[in-house]
């Protein structure tokens, strides 16, 4: 029974167990049965260094606008953060402008153009001429102070370090201010000034208050709380009460070792007459100064103390000089350089207003310049220069003459003799160029006098004079009106021996100026063969016809296809006639000697058939140029005064040797030519009228035939201009004076007439000095010497 049921659940489960064992036969069959064991490696990771520096992955971010530019400052000193050193500001009104203000802007001129005056103006309009007066259209008095600070905050914040504030009734001694902030750091927070009387410690406004940049700053920051909180009718109240609210400052009259000096005097009555003191030239401001006369009056007696004090100085510094004097090396003593030329004896030169304006002094004496300019220590006085010094020192030599028509020595006799201009001698000098002004020269001369027994005295007497040549009426220089419009005439010469050369021009042509610049035109004159080998048989001849014509052939399909192709295309060909030449068949020429003949016989042949306005650029087969070239020659070339000859840049031939290119054949991109400044002047731009002008003359008076075009040109009254040009480039050239025809001489021939023709034109090459030579720089070849040299020791 049992058995029975088991046979039916196997044939009623037969495909479900089938499928269990085909898959339980598959597991045991692909995994394996034992397994390798591997032994776990323990891994410890390291602290990591702090002072190692660790690498930082990070997205590259979007690239930025394609054309962005970077807007840089106008001047170094915007970009630097370099200010001037003081902006003065002046609280006026409109009443006395014309009286109290304008004799405080006379007295205080050695602050402009930093010099501001503030007014409440209700009609600014009817004083257009006055540049540094600042007017304001709310008349509340209380608030002046405060529009002020706020104008110099808005507008000069960045430009000045320290703002000096004061009242229209106060004289400002401004050497005394500027000398003052001169010693001022603008690193320290500074509220400085007269302490009123009041106990508030506050500055008066009418002894004056400076305040650095950073105090005007905060207080910018801070101006609405001030004006909310201005309510005392003094206005050095309501200005200490904001400093001290946005700075936390009080008024102080000595910071940094400086004292801030003010005096206060009494001006009525008779004025400032009986109040003159010496010490009002230390303070920085005396007030109160009422009328216009008691500026000038205080100005006149503070210059007066300061030419005092000078004058005390100076004899100070003159003993001082007198008994260092014995110390001084014998022969030297009592020298200085530069000796007796400078402005005031024993005192420095005075600073020049702005950095830009550090004028030169050239020391001279009647032949030489000391120092003439950054590179040289003395030179020789030349052309102008010298022509200048003879110049002045003749005129200056004459009214000495007329002013010391007698000259006496006091210390001898008394003993009086006339003076000759002849015999003023020059002892040193120094010139100063001023552009706007006049050129300047200080002299020392030397004056004759006699001794007491009549005899001359060697020293004579020292007198300095100081003259000027000022600058005459300025006038217009005319120029002629050039413009990049102009049509350029290629003349190309191609003589058969390089007409190899002319399928890379033609390509050269099309890539710049066919599909370019198409104002241009192309004249293509062939020139026969000037060099033919000697002694040859017609067969040899026929050949080298066959060879020209051939080259010849693909030239002119050349011109077909690109004339079909560019209906603007003005493209020529012009065959010269055969030019006997002098020297007969034989002659091997240099590649030079063979463009000069072509150029000469392509402009006999081509002058007669272009316009008369013409602009002709004489060209060679194998130059390369593009567009900025051209262009150039257009505004180089000006028709009737000048004509352009060009510089071209030679690539070095070193190239060509394997030590001087990589593995790849790549060479450096420096250091692969020059500009040949000897090399002939084979391309050259002008107009035709000039030239035909110029040759006129040229015939005239006389001159050669066989002669270049240069040379013509340079003999006209034509101005020419020689300049390096990097967009005319010339190739490597081959050996000089390589035939152009290689055919071996005869059997019975003794000697190699090709070889004695080719040694002489390396004579004649030699005697020019090989121009075209351009083997490479001479530390390239000087290291392959070297290198060649070992290699054949070794």
């Amino acid at each position: 029974m049992l058995s029975r049921y088991v046979v039916s659940q196997v044939k009623h489960n037969s495909y479900f167990l089938v499928g269990l064992g085909i898959g339980l036969w598959l597991a045991l069959a692909t995994v394996p049965l034992e397994e390798e064991v591997v032994a776990c490696d323990t891994v410890t990771l390291a602290a990591p260094d702090e002072y190692e520096p660790q690498r930082e992955e990070r997205p590259l971010g979007s690239r930025g606008q394609p054309g962005r530019s970077v807007q840089r400052p106008r001047y170094y000193s915007t970009e630097l953060g370099m200010r001037s050193g003081l902006l003065t500001g002046v609280l006026s009104s409109e009443e006395v402008l014309e009286t109290r203000a304008a004799a405080l802007n006379r007295t205080a001129a050695r602050l402009q153009p930093a010099l501001r005056f503030f007014i409440t103006a209700s009609a600014l309009q009817e004083a257009p001429g006055r540049a540094n007066v600042v007017g304001f259209t709310d008349t509340r008095e209380m608030l002046k102070p405060f529009h002020a600070l706020k104008y110099l905050a808005d507008n000069y914040l960045e430009e000045y370090d320290f703002f000096f504030l004061v009242s229209d009734m106060s004289f400002v001694n401004s050497r005394r201010l500027t000398e003052l902030v001169s010693k001022l750091s603008v690193s320290q927070d500074i509220y400085m000034g007269t302490i009123a009387d009041d106990d508030t410690q506050y500055c008066t406004l009418e002894g004056g208050i400076l305040l650095s940049n950073s105090v005007l700053r905060a207080i910018h920051g801070e101006l609405d709380w001030c004006v909310r909180n201005s309510y005392s009718p003094h206005h050095h109240e309501n200005l200490g009460r904001c400093v001290l609210h946005a700075a936390h400052l009080s008024c102080v009259s000595q910071v940094q070792g400086e004292s801030y000096v003010s005096v206060h005097v009494n001006t009525a009555g008779n004025g400032v007459g009986g109040i003159l003191t010496p010490a009002l030239a230390d303070a920085v401001v005396v007030q109160p100064a009422i009328e216009p006369s008691h500026f000038h009056q205080l100005l006149a007696y503070i210059s007066r103390v300061y030419l005092e004090r000078a004058q005390i100085s100076i004899t100070r510094q003159r003993g001082q000089a007198t008994w260092s004097a014995r110390r001084h090396p014998r022969g030297y003593r009592n020298a200085s350089w530069p000796a007796a030329l400078r402005d005031d004896a024993g005192l420095a030169a005075p600073r020049p207003p702005s950095r830009f304006d550090h004028l030169r002094w050239t020391r001279f004496n009647a032949t030489h310049a000391f120092m003439p300019d950054d590179h040289r220590v003395v030179a020789p006085l030349t052309s102008a220069y010298k022509e200048a010094v003879h110049l002045i020192l003749e005129e200056v030599s004459a009214w000495a003459a007329n002013r010391w028509s007698a000259v006496a020595d006091a210390e001898e006799t008394g003993v009086v003799s006339k003076i000759s201009p002849k015999d003023i001698t020059l002892e040193e000098g120094a010139w100063c160029w001023e552009p706007p002004v006049a050129l300047r020269y200080r002299l020392l001369l030397r004056l004759p006098t006699r001794q007491a027994d009549g005899t001359a005295n060697p020293r004579g007497a020292l007198v300095q004079v100081e003259a000027a040549r000022a600058l005459g009426a300025a006038r217009l220089a005319p120029a002629r009106y050039v413009t990049e419009s102009a049509r350029v005439t290629l003349l190309l010469p191609l003589p058969l021996e390089h007409a190899a050369m002319a399928s890379e021009f033609l390509q050269r042509y099309n890539t710049v100026c066919l599909q370019k610049d198409t104002n241009t035109d192309l004249i293509i004159v062939i020139v026969p063969r000037i060099e033919m080998p000697k002694n040859v048989d017609n067969s040899t001849l026929q050949a080298i016809h066959k060879t020209d014509n051939s080259t010849l052939h693909v030239m002119r399909n050349t011109v077909k296809n690109f004339t079909e192709k560019y209906r603007n295309a003005q493209i020529n060909i012009f065959e010269a006639p055969d030019v006997a030449v002098p020297w007969g068949e034989g002659r091997i020429w240099s590649e030079t000697e063979i463009q000069k003949h072509a150029a000469r016989v392509a402009l006999t042949t081509a002058l007669p058939k272009l316009q008369r306005d013409a602009l002709l650029l004489l060209s060679i087969p194998y130059m390369e140029f593009t567009e900025d070239f051209l262009n150039r020659v257009r505004m180089n070339t000006i028709r009737g005064e000048q004509w352009f000859l060009p510089l071209p840049f030679a690539r070095f031939a070193q190239f060509a040797n394997p030590l001087f290119v990589d593995a790849a054949g790549a060479k450096p991109t420096q250091n692969t030519g020059r500009f040949p400044t000897l090399a002939a002047p084979l391309v050259i731009s002008f107009y035709r009228q000039d030239y035909i002008a110029g040759l006129e003359s040229w015939r005239t008076n006389g001159g050669a035939k066989d002669v270049e075009a240069a040379d013509i040109l340079a003999a006209s009254p034509l101005r020419c201009i020689r300049a390096p040009e990097p967009a005319f480039l010339v190739p490597p050239r081959a050996a000089p004076c390589t035939p152009c025809n290689s055919i071996a001489p005869p059997h019975n021939a003794t000697t190699d007439p090709t070889s004695e023709a080719q040694s002489a034109c390396l004579f004649r090459e030699r005697d020019r000095g090989f121009p075209d030579l351009q083997l490479g720089a001479r530390h390239a070849l000087a290291k392959l010497l070297l290198q060649t040299q070992a290699d054949l020791d070794s």
